[in-house]
């Protein structure tokens, strides 16, 4: 039975994951940004990555009194915006809340982790760490960003019993999805349609994997006792991400307008 940290654990994925940990008769602290009802085997911790003062809180808190073996840091959010229009507000929250804050508890972890010795630390990035599609810019780059410095920390842990791993999700049917994406810049004139195209596509569209579907890739990978650093989770996201690889640029390229654009752009 391990002690497992779940960061966003109310909704969507995070939520998934602490249901089948929980099912699976491990222990797990979970946080979230509002007070959650108790649950048998869940500790509820407040945690809002747009705030500094409760990324600090939460890295003093007691629960790092304790033996904790599993770090899952899945909280963050997504900012759907142009790259042209954005507001420089939005973006910088967005990196603030996705990478800044997220590192922060990266660090607290394996603080924790060199004293007790060991550890399992575990980052949601998604196929975005990987490639970029229109419209979610930003939010690509902050997962590209978690993705160099997890993989760089894979190797600083290799002489060590701390392993490292990422989680990339496709896209995932979740409210965080389909309801929860923040936007900025949308009055531009030469995005307006586009974006409000696409946010129907997102509401709307069958081709999103359940949330726990991708949570039991997320324990499997937790406990996989291999020393390997990426795991794809969902519906074509091993195909994306070999697409990603072996297709010349400008094909791959040519298959991301076709199906976010709907194949208006020429290339």
């Amino acid at each position: 039975m391990a002690r497992v940290l779940v960061t966003g654990g109310s909704s969507g994925i995070g939520r998934a994951t602490v249901n089948r940990l929980v099912r699976a008769g491990h222990l797990v602290i979970a946080t979230s940004r509002s007070k959650q009802e108790e649950v048998t085997n869940v500790e509820w911790y407040p945690l809002d990555l747009d705030k500094r003062e409760s990324v600090e809180a939460f890295c003093g808190s007691p629960l790092w009194d304790h033996r904790v073996d599993v770090v899952f840091n899945n909280a963050g959010f997504g900012l759907t915006a142009p790259i042209e229009s954005a507001s420089e507000t939005a973006i910088r929250t967005q990196f603030e809340a996705n990478y800044f804050a997220t590192m922060k508890i990266t660090q607290k972890a394996m603080a924790h982790f060199r004293e007790q010795g060991r550890g399992i630390l575990m980052i949601n990035t998604s196929i975005g760490g990987r490639m970029a599609f229109p419209y979610f810019g930003y939010y690509n780059a902050t997962k590209h960003a978690l993705e160099a410095s997890y993989e760089a920390l894979w190797y600083e842990c290799l002489e060590s019993n701390i392993r490292i791993k990422i989680i990339e999700p496709g896209f995932t049917q979740t409210r965080f999805a389909t309801h929860g994406m923040r936007v900025s810049g949308e009055t531009s004139p030469h995005h307006a349609q586009a974006l409000s195209k696409l946010a129907h596509s997102m509401r709307t569209g069958t081709t999103a994997t359940p949330p726990d579907e991708v949570a039991k890739t997320i324990v499997e990978a937790l406990f996989d006792p291999r020393n390997r650093l990426r795991y794809n989770a969902g519906k074509y996201s091993g195909v994306l991400l070999l697409l990603r690889r072996v297709l010349p640029n400008r094909w791959f390229q040519r298959l991301v307008a076709k199906a976010v654009l709907g194949g208006k752009k020429s290339l």
